[in-house]
């Protein structure tokens, strides 16, 4: 059972693997309005935004950022021209990875269920035994 239990919660990791994959882009190519959690990068500085913390209007990325200072965070206000924007970087779920990878998972469990099962616990002809 602690065999069992040990290969289900090891597959379960597995599952964080290879769901979500960054793509880089010019900022004229990245729709502002997807939600997604974005890094955008300038000449001297990079920021890291939520999905709900940005907004681009006519031509400025208005956006929320926090800010930590020791112990403390703050969430303060950047304004950023878009023209100083070099790239943006989005963090994406892969759904077909996402799909095959808890497939997998899932088959990788029922074949292990499937393998440790005996039908005829009480039984000395037992294969298991």
């Amino acid at each position: 059972m602690k065999k069992l239990f040990g290969t289900v919660m090891i597959l379960s990791l597995l599952n964080l693997i290879g769901c979500y994959y960054q793509e880089q882009m010019n900022p004229s190519d990245y729709k502002f309005d997807e939600n997604h959690s974005i890094q955008v990068n300038t000449r001297d500085t990079v920021y890291h935004f939520n999905g709900n913390n940005y907004l681009l209007k006519n031509d400025t990325l208005f956006a929320k950022a926090k800010n930590r200072i020791g112990r403390r965070t703050q969430l303060m206000n950047v304004i950023i021209p878009i023209e100083e924007v070099e790239t943006v970087e989005v963090d994406r779920i892969d759904a077909a990875k996402t799909t095959l990878l808890v497939i997998g998972v899932v088959g990788i469990i029922v074949a292990i269920g499937a393998l440790t099962f005996d039908p005829f616990p009480d039984d000395d002809s037992s294969f298991f035994k």
